[in-house]
């Protein structure tokens, strides 16, 4: 019986061991591509459950959403939340670090700023805060620093500071 086998598959030109690679080759190809679409769904190439991440400073009142994968050149959006109470003297001073916004090009910055300042290794906006806030601070951004890791702090006058990094991809 077994040497039927290999007889059908001399004369047919087939070799039961390329056949067995072959099969090996497309089952690999196809968890490749199921790691790929899945991760994809994730958010690893962008807009996703994985992608988008919401930091907390160590008090716990500043939030800052972002997208952890964003594309060279793509957009994206990096939104400051400051509880109600955080103005001193009817405004809210935030900072980010000078790097990570010298790695993104600014497109818009939602309100507007009052002052925009240098102070060391930061930028700080300083906001008009009627009635003590809250604020919301949308920051719209095309990363152009390349492929690369981005790192940033983002704070204020009156909250605790928040870590954050995003990979670029090309």
């Amino acid at each position: 019986m077994g040497d039927d086998r290999s007889d059908i598959a001399d004369l047919i030109g087939e070799s039961p061991s390329s056949q067995h690679r072959e099969w090996v080759l497309n089952r690999l190809v196809q968890a490749v591509l199921t790691v790929i679409v899945l991760a994809g769904l994730a958010g690893a190439w962008g807009e996703g459950v994985s992608s988008e991440v919401e930091a907390t400073g160590a008090d716990g009142r500043l939030r800052v959403t972002y997208e952890r994968f964003v594309r060279n050149l793509g957009q994206t959006r990096l939104q400051v939340r400051f509880p109600p109470g955080s103005a001193q003297q009817g405004s809210i001073r935030l900072f980010i670090t000078q790097d990570y916004l010298a790695d993104n090009e600014i497109t818009t910055v939602t309100p507007d700023a009052d002052t925009v300042t240098a102070d060391g290794d930061r930028l700080v906006y300083e906001f008009p805060v009627p009635n003590g806030g809250p604020l919301t601070v949308t920051f719209d951004l095309r990363p152009n620093s390349g492929l690369g890791v981005l790192n940033a702090t983002v704070g204020g006058s009156t909250v605790d500071s928040v870590q954050l990094w995003q990979l670029v991809y090309p």
